[in-house]
Parts: C-alpha cells; sequence; structure tokens
C-alpha cells in the first residue's frame, strides 16, 4: 500500500503520541503511587499545605516563559522542515535564553513575597518556609519546559518522555523513599520534588545538545525577535491565564476554605488527571505536524490527522471517564478515609475532561495554525468565568462548588475552540468514526454500572479488582467488534511489521551466536 502525506502524519503522531502517552502513563502511576504515599503520610490538611505551595510554583512559573514554549515548537518545526539551521539556532537562543533569566526573576519575587502571600492572602503562616522553598523549583520547571518543547519541535518528543515522564518521577520516589526514613513532611516533599526536576534538567539539556548543539562556531545564529514575540505573546497571556485559571479552584480553598478541602481536591484531581493522558500525549506528538502541513498549505492532509487524533483521544478517554463515574469513591478511599468526600467533586471534573476530549484537538490546530489571537481570548473568557463562579460557588460549595467552577469554564473554552476552528481553518475533527467508541462507551458504562450495584456492599480492593477489568475489556471488545478504521490498521500494520522485523533480526543474530555442534570441541 502506497502512503500519501497524510498517513505519513498519521504515522508519526501515532510515534510520538504513543511514546508520550506510555511516558505520561507511567509518570501518572507513579505520581498516583506517591500522592497516595504522601496523603497517608502527611495526612489531609499536611497535604494541602504541600499542594497550596506548589500551585504557587506552578502559576509563578507560567510567566517567564512568554509564550516562547509554542515559539518553539512551531518555528523550530517549520525551519527543521526547511533545513534551515541558522534560523533554529537563533530561535533556541532566544526561546530557552530569555525565560531562563527571567525564571531566576520570578523565582526571588517568590522569596520576597512568601510573608504577604501566605499570610495576607492564604492565611496560612506554615506556608512561609514552603513557599521559600518552591521558589527553586520555578527555574527548573521553566528551563524544562522549554528544553521540552525544543525537542518536540525537533520531532524527538522521546527525549522528552524519557526526561520528564520516566527519569523524574522515578528520582522523586527514590528521594521520598530516602526522606521517609527522616520523618516526612511537606518540606521534605518540596525538596523531592525540586532535586528530581533538576534531574531532569541535566538530561534535556543533554538531549538538546546532541540532537543541536547550541554552541556552534560555524555558524551564525539568524534570530527573528520581533516574530517570535508576535507569535508567542498572544500564547503567553493565554497560557498565563490557562494556568491561573486551571488552578483557581486550589487557590480559592485555600484562601475561601480549608487546607482540608485543599487536600481533597488535589486527590481528586490526581484521580481524574489519568483520563487527560492520551488527549495531551496526541497534543503534544500533532502539533509540530500541524504546523507543517499549515507552512505546506496541505489543508486535506491536516484535516485527516485531525480528525484522527481527536477520534483517538476521545476513544482512549472515555473508559477512564467510565471508571471515574461507576467507582468514585472506591478510588478516593485508596489515599484514605476522609477523601472520599470528594466523589462528587471527582464526577463533575471527570466530565470536563470528557468535554475536552470530545471537541478534539481543536486547541492544538488554532495555536500552530497563527490564530493566536484567539487563544488568548478564549482563555480570557475561561478565566474571568472561573474566577466568578468560584467567587460565587465556592464559599456555600466548597469542593463541589470548585468543580463545578472548573467544569463550567473549561466546557465553554473546548466548545468555543471547535467553533472557531470550523470557521477560521475550515477543518471538523467529526466523522461517521467517532461513533464507534460513543457506542462501545455505552455499552461498557452498562455492564460496569450492573456490576457496580452487584459489588454495592464488597469491599473497595474487590470493587477495583473485579470491576476494572471487565470496564476496560467490555469496552475493547465493543470497540474491536464495531471495527477498526483505516488509519487504525495503518498503526497497527506499521507496528505488527516493525515486531516482525525484530523478530527476524532476532533469529539472525541467535544463528550467528549459537556455535555449530561440531565447531565446539576441543582438540
Amino acid at each position: 500500500m502506497v502512503e500519501n502525506h497524510g498517513d505519513n502524519l498519521v504515522i508519526t503522531a501515532a510515534r510520538g503520541g504513543s511514546a508520550v502517552f506510555a511516558g505520561k502513563l507511567f509518570a501518572w502511576g507513579t505520581r498516583f503511587v506517591l500522592a497516595v504515599f504522601l496523603a497517608r503520610i502527611l495526612g489531609v490538611e499536611e497535604y494541602g499545605l504541600y499542594n497550596l505551595a506548589l500551585t504557587v510554583a506552578t502559576v509563578a512559573a507560567s510567566f517567564p516563559t512568554l509564550g516562547l514554549d509554542a515559539a518553539l515548537v512551531r518555528y523550530t518545526a517549520v525551519f527543521s522542515g526547511r533545513k534551515d539551521s541558522s534560523s533554529v539556532l537563533g530561535t533556541l537562543q532566544l526561546g530557552i535564553g530569555v525565560p531562563a533569566l527571567l525564571s531566576i526573576i520570578f523565582a526571588v519575587a517568590v522569596i520576597l513575597l512568601a510573608g504577604p502571600i501566605a499570610t495576607g492572602v492564604m492565611h496560612q503562616p506554615r506556608l512561609i518556609p514552603l513557599l521559600i522553598m518552591v521558589s527553586l523549583l520555578i527555574p527548573a520547571t521553566v528551563l524544562n519546559r522549554q528544553l521540552g518543547a525544543t525537542l518536540q519541535g525537533l520531532k524527538r518528543i522521546e527525549y522528552d518522555v524519557a526526561a520528564e515522564q520516566f527519569s523524574q518521577p522515578v528520582v522523586r520516589f527514590v528521594l521520598l523513599a530516602g526522606f521517609a526514613l527522616l520523618g516526612l513532611n511537606a518540606g521534605y516533599a518540596i525538596l523531592a520534588s525540586i532535586l528530581s526536576a533538576l534531574a531532569a534538567t541535566v538530561m534535556l539539556v543533554f538531549f538538546v545538545h546532541r540532537l543541536f548543539p547550541l554552541r556552534r562556531t560555524n555558524l551564525q545564529a539568524k534570530r527573528e525577535p520581533r516574530e517570535l514575540m508576535r507569535f508567542s505573546l498572544p500564547v503567553f497571556f493565554s497560557n498565563v491565564i490557562t494556568t491561573f485559571g486551571s488552578n483557581l479552584q486550589t487557590l480559592f480553598l485555600g484562601a475561601l476554605s480549608t487546607l482540608s478541602a485543599v487536600g481533597v481536591f488535589a486527590v481528586a484531581n490526581q484521580v481524574n488527571m489519568v483520563g487527560s493522558i492520551f488527549q495531551s500525549a496526541v497534543v503534544a506528538s500533532s502539533m509540530p505536524l500541524f504546523a507543517e502541513s499549515q507552512d505546506r498549505g496541505d489543508r486535506r492532509s491536516l484535516e485527516h490527522l485531525y480528525q484522527t487524533t481527536s477520534k483517538w483521544s476521545l476513544a482512549l478517554n472515555l473508559p477512564f471517564f467510565l471508571m471515574v463515574i461507576v467507582f468514585p469513591e472506591a478510588l478516593l478511599a485508596i489515599f484514605g478515609r476522609e477523601f472520599a468526600t470528594g466523589s462528587v467533586a471527582l464526577i463533575v471534573l471527570a466530565w470536563a475532561n470528557l468535554v475536552n476530549a470530545a471537541t478534539g484537538t481543536s486547541g492544538a490546530v488554532l495555536d500552530m495554525t497563527g490564530h493566536t489571537k484567539v487563544k488568548l481570548l478564549n482563555s480570557s473568557a475561561a478565566v474571568v468565568l472561573a474566577f466568578g463562579l468560584s467567587f460565587i460557588l465556592i464559599p456555600p460549595m466548597g469542593l463541589v462548588g470548585a468543580a463545578l467552577a472548573a467544569f463550567a469554564s473549561q466546557s465553554i473554552v473546548n466548545v468555543l475552540r471547535l467553533v472557531e476552528v470550523a470557521i477560521l481553518v475550515r477543518v471538523s475533527p467529526y466523522n461517521r468514526t467517532y461513533l464507534k467508541p460513543i457506542l462501545a462507551g455505552f455499552i461498557a458504562w452498562g455492564a460496569s454500572l450492573g456490576l457496580g450495584i452487584v459489588l454495592l456492599d464488597a469491599g473497595v480492593t474487590l470493587q477495583l479488582l473485579i470491576g476494572l477489568p471487565t470496564l476496560f475489556g467490555v469496552y475493547g471488545i465493543v470497540l474491536v467488534l464495531l471495527g477498526l478504521d483505516p488509519e487504525d490498521h495503518l498503526v497497527l500494520d506499521r507496528i505488527k511489521g516493525r515486531l516482525l522485523r525484530r523478530g527476524r533480526r532476532a533469529k539472525r543474530t541467535k544463528k550467528l551466536v549459537v556455535p555449530h555442534p561440531e565447531a565446539s570441541t576441543h582438540g
């Protein structure tokens, strides 16, 4: 079968997406275990204090990037596709160097403002030393984001996965296990996050330098700061607003509610995060491909990739969504009985993730086709809505109010993106193939709901051990019985062919290394 350019993009997206998905799934699994470990040792209040400090650092780290992480993805992909090494070098110098310097300034600012933030805003004096510590995480977070974006633009996202999704969680796990011997508290937990992030930084620098050395005496860097900033500034404001909006509920809970509410909400987010893993993996691997297709003027390939990745996003999200809405209390009880009170909030957050997956990779299409100002407007509308709803709903409703505010703001912005892509880019993510995962999801939901009723009086462990395999098994079997689509067969054929080639190479190697019986005798 002769593959066209659209098929090649699908294969590239699948290869990159599978690497990111594997890394994110591993990282989520590790973080899930660590979250259970920390929640049970620290307790709900101390765990809330720990997450509040990390949230402040996350919001602060969104400012120094200036949106240049998205610019690195887009322009590195475009310039490397044109074989323009001088422009690639100039882009990397600006896209990495400027945010790195700004991140140091913001780290110092957090140290100086630790007292006012902790006592004046959060009303938690115990937060002061944690904010001083967590400020060290800001430069590492910013630098890792820019280096990861560089690898993404160079279409070697698997290196970023190796550093941030595999190595960093493992290092953090080892450090926390060691600190547990000293008497684990929120401070030690933050220190483990800082050291593991720095370990990832070292790996990312090595990978980027290996692919494209930044210090080249024989190459004159071609910098275009105006073009980069014209593209990145709308992304910057949008990302800051989005980051602030996505963490708004945690900040409001800390200021208007209790540390216990912060801790439970953090656990609910951690459980719900698994549903968005493949969505983010597909988006990360597709962004440079959308940019390349736009640069080539190949709208047909862009739409084909848009539809395929959006369908994959929905199909992989659905079983995790069903897992959450059928077994919410059982999942939260893993962290401790006091965390099970967040089951309603967890279900609401799961619906927000489903809407995100169902609207496809529209946000990535808008970014990589140059419509960054539209993204800024969307994010501004979302954060205004999230701010207003959080202020209104959190005081009387607590956790559920925070979850409802997140659901409303995220859903509105995702639907807006979908409509805007249809108008501005004139492509749609939907076709008949979307119906298959939806039908499989309904059947799996019915089966797991019936099983959940039967296991209602069973223990948490038994519910999950029987219920989860049944849910995923029914969903997968129905999806296969409904029939795979051509692009799915294309990717599976590639995987099958690669495995067969590896098998043949292994057999040839075995024949070479195994001596003939007659040759093994000694004279």
